[in-house]
């Protein structure tokens, strides 16, 4: 697989305080109608969606350490604004080690909060940052705590449907053959109340999240 190439170093690193600047502050509107806002990283290359067998790059270098001195200024950007709010809140960064692209900064309010408390699965052996793959983090950000979770990739196999589903019976077929070649590998059935659901989690890798108590 290939991987697509980005340049213009200049407008990169000119995307990237942009980003900061627009999301730093909190849309209390949006936040108040959802009850749960997030800010992901919208830059370019790194927000794009593969449309061929190309994948997308993700951040190195320079460009992992702008982005991430990003996530920082805008989760403190918005803990000051919700502090103000005068009741609790879910504020924390979900830094991804190895899918670093997909991280994001996520707040929620009344009702929402717990939903993101259990989005993602404990390990069953946690280990601290400072044995990861990112461990200068914690040195250079000594006022953040980072719990460990799984970054994965949760599919409900009940989406295949039935032939009656598809146009024709070739679309049904490549489409569950795309299911049974997915299910052949390593995963979690997750289990859930809602018995028209078979969510199983495929793990990417290792996800930080962190907040300052």
């Amino acid at each position: 697989m290939n991987s697509t190439k980005y340049r213009g170093y200049q407008n990169l690193w000119k995307d990237i305080n942009a980003w900061v600047d627009e999301y730093k502050s909190i849309d209390f509107e949006t936040l108040e109608y959802g009850q749960r806002e997030w800010v992901k990283v919208y830059i370019r290359p790194f927000s794009n969606i593969s449309l061929s067998n190309n994948a997308i790059p993700q951040p190195r270098n320079k460009a992992r350490r702008l982005i991430t001195q990003g996530l920082i200024d805008i989760y403190r950007g918005r803990k000051e604004q919700l502090d103000q709010l005068g009741k609790p809140y879910y504020l924390k960064i979900w830094l991804c080690e190895h899918r670093f692209s997909q991280s994001q900064v996520v707040c929620a309010i009344d009702d929402c909060i717990d939903f993101y408390e259990i989005t993602h699965r404990k390990p069953e052996k946690p280990m601290t940052i400072e044995k990861s793959g990112i461990s200068d983090i914690s040195s250079k950000y000594p006022e953040f705590t980072w719990e460990h979770r799984l970054d994965e990739n949760l599919v409900d196999f009940n989406d295949l449907g039935t032939p009656d589903d598809y146009h024709n019976i070739e679309d049904y077929l490549e489409e569950k053959r795309w299911y049974d070649n997915l299910a052949k590998k390593k995963h979690i059935k997750i289990e859930t109340p809602n018995s028209d659901t078979d969510y199983r989690a495929f793990k990417k890798g290792n996800v930080w999240i962190g907040e300052i108590k």
